[in-house]
């Protein structure tokens, strides 16, 4: 699970901006991966599923696309 830390300040970030906006529950995440990352979709997948646990974004989908560079990208995230 070495997409940790990479996931944790993501979930975070989301979680303040979202109830900021009042929300209760994010439905959907648009990502952009990056492949030199290193990071496999469905380890991030399930590790981001791991940490969502009982906050706002438990359950969220997350739609991820790939492109050639060294980071994660949050492109935009719905909420209710």
């Amino acid at each position: 699970m070495h997409e940790t830390h990479i996931i944790e300040p993501i979930i975070k970030g989301i979680v303040e901006h979202a109830k900021q906006e009042g929300g209760r529950r994010v439905t959907k995440i648009r990502l952009k991966i990056g492949e030199l990352t290193g990071i496999k979709e469905t380890s991030f997948r399930e590790t981001f599923s791991v940490l969502a646990k009982g906050t706002i974004l438990e359950g969220v989908e997350l739609e991820i696309t790939c492109f050639m560079a060294e980071r994660v990208d949050v492109v935009s995230f719905d909420i209710e």
